[in-house]
């Protein structure tokens, strides 16, 4: 009972928190809310609408192909959900049980260590699925809408997410925890590295099994495609709790209430189970686990490694003043030393892996899929920049904490402080982005029209994503931060994503019509060549508006903040 009303009191504290940020916000959140509203209202509608398309798409194809894939696109969607709960988890757990600011004085009190590790654990929850569940719940309403289910699908449906975010997260933080007690934490890092390589490869071997190209050979037979139908008609991994909400959600729409409710049964004892061996892992290594972090941390350094935080000598170089130097090699120590931040790159590097995958395997004798794709390429791109800008540019002006009145009160301005953070994270996300567009566009085979439209259409996105990271960031900073993944999760963040996003989506829209007018006249011709030139003219005057607009908007915000 002592335990249950320490967590209890822990849990009312987080109430607490939670319930000042909403009832008594800060005068600027209320219009931070309302931009939050009106943009994620627009993106609800638009995942909505984008997936009861595809569905609708998928219905009408014949030999019952459409039925089939439309199970397996719901068996991919709850894939790849589970795998973003449970990297997430991963990432945050480290922060939340290992890093926080809080965790000193949490563990310093009078509070049972049962309850440390259940309100940690909600914590964690949160953090990793709250994203995901909002992002997926259009998906499922779309496709509930569809097949004009009873609401009894929608019970189902809120009876089993919970442990199916409950699962991931639970291995999550298991991992986090033995690889802590088992590690001293710089070894943790490499212990990371090989975790976020195994991962790479493990993606990159999953889709050359699942051969893409297939559907696309021309020289298929209807035999072929009844047999390519059977082989959909169960998951591959039967024993998933992906799996076992794929055939869960279909049966209850099929009315085989018997089925769904014994893939709902598999998952909660695999979630009673998971969450037994947690309780027992937890209370046996947790708080030692904790004690090797603070004593490793603590120590001093050796030669190695403080000759390791000496200036290179290409810092020299640079054509920064001598504040802007010492801010760049801040940062540069600290994306190297806080495993958090720099692990995501992992799944960074899988995502851009799987992406040059997909276009190798694309039919290239098709010229109309090939223009189609030429066209999307750069807007694609763009979402993978602003995915970056949100872990990692966004956050660059929070990641400052509490220290932040130094550089406040130094002699450096916060036109250069801003300018400093721009120039840091310019090259890299540019380089990153070419990367992706000259590789994809080569394996396109594109003409040397649409190569140079599209390079330089990524300098410009990159311009405008990470100006608008880097304003957005000081607009809205969060200094008191525990841990480094409530930055982009918070208000601002959210802000930040829906507006980057929408950004990527007008300049797609913008750069569509001139790649109209190049093959039309590649194919029909007659097309005056003048049109372009306007639209290019908005693409780089938008750009520039909405990197520098909100740079200054976050240089006056800094400047007027009380530190």
């Amino acid at each position: 009972m002592p335990a249950m009303s320490d967590t209890y009191k822990l849990f009312r504290v987080r109430w607490l928190f939670l319930k000042n940020n909403f009832v008594h916000p800060a005068p600027d959140k209320w219009s931070r809310w309302g931009l939050i509203g009106i943009l994620g209202s627009l993106f609800f509608a638009a995942n909505y609408a984008f997936f009861f398309r595809m569905i609708r798409y998928l219905d009408e194809l014949p030999f019952k192909v459409g039925e089939e894939l439309i199970f397996q696109l719901l068996n991919v969607i709850f894939l790849t959900l589970f795998v973003m709960v449970l990297f997430s988890a991963i990432i945050a757990s480290l922060s939340i049980f290992y890093i926080s600011s809080d965790l000193d004085f949490l563990h310093s009190q009078p509070v049972s260590k049962g309850s440390i590790i259940r309100v940690r654990f909600f914590q964690t929850l949160v953090n990793a699925s709250w994203v995901v569940l909002i992002f997926a719940f259009p998906i499922f309403l779309a496709y509930g809408y569809y097949f004009d289910v009873n609401w009894g699908y929608y019970l189902f449906l809120l009876t089993s997410l919970p442990p199916f975010v409950v699962i991931p997260t639970l291995l999550g933080v298991i991992g986090i925890m033995v690889l802590m007690w088992c590690f001293p934490t710089d070894k943790a890092y490499q212990f990371l590295s090989f975790m976020g390589l195994f991962f790479l490869a493990g993606m990159i071997i999953f889709f050359r099994f699942l051969s893409p190209e297939k559907f696309f050979d021309k020289k298929v037979s209807d035999e072929a495609i009844i047999a390519f139908v059977e082989s959909l008609k169960m998951p591959e991994f039967g024993f998933h709790p992906s799996s076992w909400m794929t055939i869960g959600v279909s049966s209850w729409t099929e009315q085989q209430t018997g089925t769904a409710l014994w893939q709902l049964g598999y998952l909660y004892a695999t979630a009673v189970v998971l969450g037994g061996v947690f309780w027992w892992i937890s209370r046996k290594i947790y708080f030692a686990s904790w004690r090797s972090y603070q004593e490793v941390k603590s120590a001093p350094k050796d030669k190695a490694q403080k000759r390791g935080t000496h200036k290179p000598g290409w810092l020299s170089v640079m054509p920064f003043s001598s504040g802007q130097k010492g801010l760049f090699m801040k940062d540069l120590i600290v994306f190297s030393r806080d495993p958090s931040y720099w692990s995501q790159l992992f799944i960074l590097a899988a995502l851009v892996v799987v992406y040059i995958f997909n276009i190798v395997n694309l039919p290239l004798e098709n010229i109309v899929l090939k223009n189609i794709v030429s066209v999307l390429n750069v807007g694609l791109i763009g979402f993978v920049l602003a995915a970056l800008a949100s872990r990692f540019v966004f956050s660059t002006t929070s990641l400052e904490g509490k220290k932040m009145w130094a550089v406040y009160t130094s002699p450096l301005k916060m036109e250069n402080f801003l300018l400093g953070k721009f120039i840091m994270y310019f090259p890299p996300l540019l380089l990153i982005g070419e990367f992706l567009v000259i590789v994809s566009n080569i394996l396109l085979q594109v003409d040397a029209y649409v190569m140079r439209v599209s390079i330089i259409g990524v300098v410009f996105i990159t311009i405008g994503v990470v100006g608008m990271a880097v304003g957005m960031g000081a607009m809205y900073p969060k200094f008191d931060y525990e841990n480094i993944s409530e930055i982009s999760s918070g208000t601002g963040g959210i802000l930040f994503i829906i507006s980057c996003l929408i950004y990527v989506g007008v300049v797609l829209v913008l750069g569509a019509r001139p790649m109209y007018v190049h093959f039309k006249q590649m194919y029909v011709g007659g097309v005056s060549g003048w049109e372009p030139i306007g639209f290019y003219a908005l693409i780089i005057a938008l750009s520039f508006y909405v990197a520098i607009a909100p740079m200054r908007r976050g240089i006056r915000a800094l400047k007027l903040r009380d530190f």
